[in-house]
C-alpha cells in the first residue's frame, strides 16, 4: 500500500487543484462624500461625510464560488422615524462598475421619479446593463437643494445624482434584483444568478437614497481573482493525467491479481 501512496496524493492534487473556493464577503467603508466630479454647488458643504440623516457606514459585498455576484449590503448608523422626516426617503439606484474605468456597466433601477415620497412595491427591482458614463450629468436624477420644493425645511447634498432619469435605449434587463431592509438598519440586494461576473476583480458601487445627504462611490478589491471562474488548462490536463493514471493503476493491479491466482493454482 504504501508504493501507491505517492499515486494517491498526486490524484488529491488533480482533483482539488479545479475546485474553486467558496463564495466570501467582502467589506467596504463609507470613505465618500460626493461621487467624483459631483461636489455640492454649497462649498460649505463639501467637507461633510453627511448632511443631516441617514448616515452610511458601509457595507458588505458578496459573490459565489466562480465569482458572480450575489449579494451587496448597505449598513446604518441608525434608522430614523416618520417624525423626523425619513418617510420622505427612498432608495436611489444602485450603480456598478465591473472594471476600473468610470462608466457604469449596471445598475438596479429602482423608479423613475425618487422624489415622490413614496416606497415602490414589491421589493423587487430590475437589473439592467448599461453603459453610461459617471460624469453625464444629463444622465441623471439629482436631489435637489436644500429647503427648495419637495425638500422644504430640510438639508440636503445639493444636486447630487440619485439614479437615472430614465433607462437609456440600449439598457438590457438582465433580472429581477430583490431589496430587502427598508426601515432597519441594513439595505440588502440580492441578485440573480450567474449575471455579474467579477472577472477584473473590482466592483465599484453608487449609491445614495433620494436625499443624497450621504453618498457611497467605493471600490472594492477582491482578492478571489478570476481563476476561479473556470478550472485553467493546465488544471484540466492535471486532472485528466491523474485520472488516466488511475484506469492505468487499477487495470495493472487487476491483471496482477489475474496472475497470482494462476500461479496459486
Amino acid at each position: 500500500m504504501k508504493r501507491f501512496m505517492p499515486f494517491w496524493l498526486f490524484l488529491a492534487l488533480c482533483l482539488f487543484s479545479v475546485t474553486p473556493c467558496l463564495g466570501t464577503p467582502f467589506t467596504f467603508y463609507d470613505d465618500s462624500i460626493y461621487w467624483p466630479g459631483w461636489a455640492n454647488n454649497s462649498p460649505s458643504d463639501n467637507g461633510k461625510d453627511t448632511i443631516g440623516d441617514p448616515n452610511f457606514t458601509g457595507g458588505t459585498v458578496k459573490i459565489d464560488e466562480l465569482g458572480y455576484l450575489t449579494q451587496i449590503t448597505f449598513s446604518f448608523a441608525s434608522w430614523g422615524n416618520t417624525n423626523n422626516g425619513w418617510n420622505k426617503l427612498e432608495p436611489g439606484d444602485l450603480f456598478l462598475s465591473i472594471d476600473n474605468d468610470t462608466n457604469w456597466e449596471y445598475v438596479v433601477y429602482t423608479d423613475n421619479n425618487k422624489l415622490d415620497g413614496t416606497i415602490p412595491s414589491p421589493w423587487n427591482y430590475n437589473l439592467y446593463a448599461i453603459d453610461i458614463s459617471l460624469d453625464n450629468g444629463s444622465a441623471y436624477q439629482t436631489s435637489g437643494q436644500d429647503n427648495t420644493g419637495f425638500w422644504s425645511g430640510y438639508n440636503i447634498r445639493h444636486n447630487h445624482p440619485i439614479g437615472l432619469n430614465s433607462l437609456p435605449s440600449g439598457a438590457s434587463l438582465e433580472g429581477a434584483v430583490e431589496f430587502s431592509g427598508w426601515g432597519t438598519t441594513n439595505l440588502t440586494f440580492i441578485f440573480p444568478a450567474d449575471k455579474i461576473l467579477l472577472d477584473a476583480g473590482l466592483l465599484t458601487i453608487g449609491f445614495t437614497v433620494n436625499c443624497a445627504n450621504d453618498v457611497i462611490y467605493e471600490t472594492v478589491e477582491l482578492s478571489l481573482p478570476p481563476q476561479n471562474v473556470v478550472p485553467e488548462p493546465a488544471s484540466m490536463l492535471l486532472m485528466g493525467s491523474g485520472l488516466v493514471g488511475l484506469a492505468g493503476f487499477l487495470r495493472a493491479r487487476k491483471k496482477g491479481n489475474g496472475k497470482r491466482t494462476a500461479a496459486q493454482s
